[in-house]
Parts: C-alpha cells; structure tokens; sequence
C-alpha cells in the first residue's frame, strides 16, 4: 500500500489492508485466529527443523548453515506481522479514520495521508523487514546454488575443509543486497513492477545454474565410471566429492523445485492482485498471497 507523506512524498508498505477493512467480520475473525495459530505451529515447525538440520550431517556445514541462516528467516516476518497486524485491525489509525484497501496507487486522494513520517516508524520497520524476508526468500534459491558451485570448484578438497568464509561471504552478501532492495521499495525508488522483474530473474536463473551444476556432476560421475580402469584419471578425493556433490544437488532438487514453484505462486498472485485482474476474488487473492509469504 502506498502512504503519502506530508502531500509531498509515496512511500509503500507490504499490507493491502489498513484501518480495518476486511477484519471486521466474523469470518476474517476466524481466519485471524486460525493463521495465528498456523504461525505458531509454523514457528515451532522451523524451531524443530533448524535443530534437525544441524545436528543430521547429510549436507556439507556450509549448507547447513545456510539452509538453518534461511529457515530461522521465518522470525523475521513473524515480527514484522506482529507489528503491521493493529495497523490492519485499525487498532492503530494511519490518516483518515476509514479503511484503505489496495495494493499500489498512484493516485494521492487514493492513499492514507499524514503529516510526518515520524508517525510511521514502526510501518517503517516491519515493512523494510518484510521485503527483506520476501527478498532474501527469492534470493535463498540462489544462495543455495552458488554453495553448490564452490562445492563443485574446490571438488578436490571440499568435503574435508571447511571453508566456512563461502558461506559467510554468501549470506552477507544476500543479506546486503535484498536490504537495499527492500529500502529501495520502501522509498519507491524502484516500482513494484522492477521489483518482480528482478525477483523473476532472480529464480528462474538460480534453478537454471543448479541444474547445470547438477547435469556437470552427473557428467563427471560417469567419465569416472568409463575410467574406472586409469588410476590418474582422478584421484580418490575428486571422486568421492563429484559423487556427494550429485548426492547432495540430487537431495536438494526438490527442496529447490519446491521453494522456486511456491515463490512464483506468491509473486503471480500478487502480481493478479495489484493490476485488478480479479476484482470480484480479491480478498481470496490477498488472503492466498499473504498466507504464501508468511507461512
């Protein structure tokens, strides 16, 4: 949603409702309770994952440490909902005392009004935390890929050393990145269509690498089987870590499938939302949308 500043300055905050629109019913009010109770499983869910994950050794650590740095993300939009949710009850009021419903605007009359940014501090922050996960949700696809890519350069020592600086660079660098955008979005500096633009990018190109490492260490297994019989073709270290290498993308294809289909799901459905395609459905939209993101 867009809120004008001081009739002077946009700015845009992940939420469609504002001051209370479609929670006022009995219906919204179940469906309240009911995704309240989901976050909480969802939380004890991620809780219990995070702690499987580290202590079952099936990946290298530097994939287990970005899986547990991506699923404990949760946290953030579990915060981020917490603060943005007595804004959409109304509990807390942003400009005219009457509901606002809508994605993106560009029309002032249209949008909440205010006098000060000062008085939207904390939309500030939960929504730069918002597009934040959202992003670096987007971007996990692709941190996971680039992982994988170091494993199959260093393929003749990776399972042995740690390397601990790859994963570390990754998440930074992911980290830094879908900050900017965020803040970026935030300030409108760039538009909601550049944004799932770049998010598009962003995936399909992260399944299309993975496949291909995957494909060149499925490659590098077989010549080792048609040379089997040469004893310098490849020593013992590169064999064993072309074959965890296949082993690990080959456990991980579905994960990375599953994560790529689900965020395109949220972004076609939030792309159905703001351009009006389903007026009549858009509370079902809006609805599926967020329960995409956020759970």
């Amino acid at each position: 949603m867009n809120i004008f500043v001081g009739n002077s300055t946009k700015y845009f905050f992940p939420l469609f409702t504002l001051n209370s629109a479609y929670y006022a019913d009995l219906f919204a009010l179940f469906y309240t309770i009911i995704h309240m109770l989901l976050s909480i499983l969802c939380g004890l869910l991620t809780i219990q994952v995070c702690y499987i994950v580290k202590t079952v050794h099936v990946f290298h650590t530097n994939m287990r440490n970005i899986v547990i740095a991506i699923l404990a993300q949760w946290f953030e939009i579990f915060v981020a909902k917490a603060i943005i949710f007595p804004y959409q009850m109304g509990i807390v009021i942003v400009g005219e005392d009457r509901p606002f419903q809508f994605w993106v605007s560009d029309t002032p009359a249209e949008m909440p009004q205010i006098n000060k940014p000062d008085d939207l501090i904390p939309l500030f922050i939960s929504g730069i935390m918002f597009l934040h996960y959202g992003f670096t949700l987007v971007f996990s696809v692709f941190i996971l890929t680039c992982e994988r890519s170091c494993a199959t350069f260093f393929i003749k020592d990776y399972e042995k050393k740690p390397r601990a600086y790859i994963y570390i660079s990754l998440l930074i660098t992911a980290h830094s990145v879908t900050l900017l955008l965020a803040c970026l979005a935030t300030f409108e500096i760039i538009n909601f269509t550049t944004g799932v633009a770049i998010s598009g990018i962003v995936i399909v190109g992260a399944v299309l690498i993975y496949f291909i490492i995957l494909h060149i260490n499925i490659g590098i297994q077989k010549r080792l089987d048609k040379n089997d019989h040469k004893q310098d073709y490849y020593s013992l270290a590169i064999r064993f870590q072309a074959k965890e290498n296949a082993r690990s993308l080959e456990l991980a294809k579905h994960v990375v499938l599953f994560s790529a289909a689900a965020i395109i799901i949220g972004i076609f459905l939030l792309v159905v939302a703001v351009f009006h395609l389903v007026d009549n459905h858009i509370i079902i939209i809006v609805t599926l949308t967020e329960t995409v993101f956020n759970l």
